[in-house]
Order: structure tokens, then C-alpha cells, then sequence
């Protein structure tokens, strides 16, 4: 089959046995997608000649971009996929072909079972939903493109008991003081306080408290609630509610009485309670 030059192409190596339900089938159809051309045995062998002469001289010396091995359970114990290894290794070690990148598709397996030539490759997970732009970026030499999930400052955790919701916060990094719950007017609060994190028992003591102050929150009149106890990755703060609010407000103070400075939005329309 004549090779289009003009797009990537990678040998992949892979078992029969793998494609059995099609997922060979699968990878190759949607790297083709993305505009990168697998070639593999059943369309660039010849019948009839020596197969591990012609796959040796296609993987060593072929106008490829990539070399892949897709790497499963059954392919860890195929003798002719750990050949095809032998023979991407040469290739990537020798001197004119310096840029050849070998490529781990992994699937069904751990990092640990990983042949140790490749651990120390590009091995891309086929479970992770960008694996084809991984597969493009390690073709191409250059980092994958990746979306930042955008994250709160506090870390929240919810626990449902009955009728009541209680509502767990606490700072990712440091120690915080004079922070701040806004909980919705119409909300009745049963207790709040601090405590160990991870749902852990609320203390009765409380320094500097400040309860009672109104303010807004999410475009809706809001109670504040706080101290001046020091929150920590270990000590969280606690509200108990009787209701499920749409939201709740979280935020720091800069004085001791003070209103917070900002507050994060907690919503919880669609929270999945403990």
C-alpha cells in the first residue's frame, strides 16, 4: 500500500488476539481521524515472503514517523510484539535516526508491567480521554496541549445525616484565620464550628466570633458566620444545616469582626452527598 507522505505515519505493533472485538480497528480508525496513518502488518506485508524479514526491514529502515506498541496483557506475552520492540529499539539507538520516537499505548496493564526500554518512553494511557492528541504530540516533538481544570482555594466535602447537610471546608496549602461561611437567610443553621478534617467532631470553643452580620452572596441575602481560629489542611471548618441550600459562601476576612473580602460560590444544586 503506497504511504502518503504527506501526513504522519507510525508502524504499530499489536497482537491479532487484541483485535478480536475491534479495538485495534478502533485506534486505527481514529488516529486516522486526527490525520495521522497506521501501518501495520496485514497492509504492508507481502504474502508469500519471509515475514520477519520484510517486518524487521519495514520497522528499521521504513519512511515512518512513530514507532507504537500497543501494550496488553496479550501482547506482553507475544514472542514476535517483544521482536518488533528489538527492532524499534535499534532504530531509535542508531545514529541517523536519533528522533525516532517509540511510543507505549497502554491498555489493561500496570506502569509496572511496562517493558523497561519503554518506562522510560512516552506511554500514553488509552483510558485517558486525549490520547490521540498525546499519540500527535509525541509524533510532532512538542508538549501535548492540556485544559487546566480551574480549582476553588478551599477544598468542600458534604455529609447527609437524616434531615440535616454538613458542610466541611478547608484551605488546600497554609494556615488561614478569620474566615467567613455565607449561608442563604432562608437556611436555618443547626450548629457550626470547627474541627478535625474529614468529619470530624466540632469544637465548642471559638476565638473572635462573629455571628449574625447580613451581607449578599450570589446576588441573595446571606448570614456570615466565622472566627478568628486558624483553619489548616487539617482543621476544618463545619456548618450543619437543615435544608440543602442552592449554595453556600466561603471567604476570609482581613479583621478580626470584618465582613470577608471575597467570597467563593459553593454550589451545590447537583453535589453528590455522603
Amino acid at each position: 500500500m503506497k504511504i502518503n507522505m504527506n501526513k504522519p505515519n507510525i508502524w504499530i505493533t499489536y497482537t491479532w488476539k487484541d483485535n478480536e472485538k475491534g479495538n485495534f480497528d478502533y485506534i486505527v480508525q481514529e488516529l486516522k481521524a486526527i490525520g495521522i496513518e497506521s501501518r501495520y502488518d496485514k497492509i504492508e506485508l507481502i504474502p508469500g515472503r519471509h515475514l520477519w524479514d520484510q517486518i524487521g526491514d519495514k520497522i528499521i529502515n521504513g519512511p515512518f514517523s512513530a514507532w507504537c506498541y500497543l501494550i496488553t496483557p496479550e501482547s506482553l506475552k507475544s514472542k514476535p510484539c517483544k521482536e518488533e520492540l528489538a527492532y524499534a529499539l535499534y532504530r531509535a539507538m542508531s545514529d541517523k535516526n536519533d528522533d525516532y520516537p517509540l511510543i507505549g499505548l497502554v491498555h489493561g496493564v500496570s506502569i509496572s508491567d511496562i517493558p523497561p526500554a519503554l518506562k522510560v518512553c512516552l506511554c500514553v494511557n488509552l483510558a485517558d480521554p486525549n490520547w490521540k492528541e498525546q499519540i500527535k504530540a509525541g509524533i510532532e516533538a512538542k508538549p501535548p496541549q492540556s485544559e487546566t481544570t480551574s480549582q476553588t482555594q478551599f477544598i468542600y466535602q458534604t455529609y447527609k445525616k437524616d434531615t440535616s447537610i454538613t458542610i466541611e471546608v478547608k484551605p488546600r496549602f497554609g494556615e488561614v484565620m478569620y474566615w467567613r461561611f455565607a449561608i442563604p437567610k432562608n437556611v436555618k443553621v443547626i450548629k457550626w464550628g470547627y474541627g478535625p478534617a474529614g468529619g470530624g467532631s466540632i469544637s465548642g470553643s471559638k476565638t473572635n466570633s462573629l455571628e449574625g452580620l447580613q451581607g449578599k452572596a450570589n446576588g441573595v441575602p446571606t448570614t456570615y458566620f466565622g472566627t478568628g481560629d486558624k483553619l489548616s489542611p487539617g482543621i476544618s471548618a463545619y456548618v450543619v444545616l437543615d435544608e440543602i441550600p442552592d449554595f453556600i459562601g466561603f471567604g476570609l476576612a482581613s479583621e478580626p469582626f470584618g465582613a470577608p473580602t471575597q467570597l467563593e460560590i459553593y454550589n451545590l444544586k447537583n453535589e453528590n452527598f455522603s
